[in-house]
């Protein structure tokens, strides 16, 4: 286990497992990493606990996030407590009291939480509130796509 204390670091090359308190680092490869007030931009891990700090990147098979933020999580099982995220892909996620800015997964547990984009094959939860489903994001999106194209044509003119 390491502790860090208010420093930041680089790079820490891969442990069994590591932990941060109030500090930060830049890439971080282990097999259970455990953040506290701190943060790293990428990480590569089996578990990544992060409680009041945040990840850039996430890379794990269990990523569990209180009190932070998470700009990008693929995993196979995601958990969000009072957080944000920018893009989470898991195989299931769950987020209480959360929001995400898109969440792309198989299996999704929302209670009190908010989502933009949302792709999932179940979803399940109570107080959700989806700014855009599967149908309503393909809309959004070839809407977007043609106006896109119509101002790239307009402007070459």
């Amino acid at each position: 286990m390491a502790d860090n204390g208010e420093h930041g670091i680089d790079a820490v090359e891969r442990r069994p497992s590591i932990s941060i308190r109030q500090g930060g680092v830049r890439t971080l490869h282990a097999h259970d990493v455990s953040i506290r007030q701190g943060g790293a931009m990428q990480v590569e891990a089996q578990e990544v606990d992060v409680t009041q700090g945040g990840i850039g990147l996430a890379q794990a098979r269990q990523v569990a996030v209180s009190a932070g933020t998470l700009g990008v999580a693929n995993a196979d099982e995601a958990r969000l407590e009072l957080s944000a995220a920018t893009l989470v892909n898991a195989r299931s996620a769950t987020l209480e009291e959360s929001a995400a800015a898109v969440l792309v997964a198989q299996s999704v547990e929302l209670r009190g939480s908010a989502v933009g984009f949302l792709v999932a094959r179940e979803v399940r939860g109570h107080a959700i509130r989806v700014l855009f489903g599967p149908s309503a994001a393909f809309a959004f999106g070839a809407g977007l796509g043609l106006a896109l194209a119509l101002a790239r044509f307009l402007r070459s003119r």
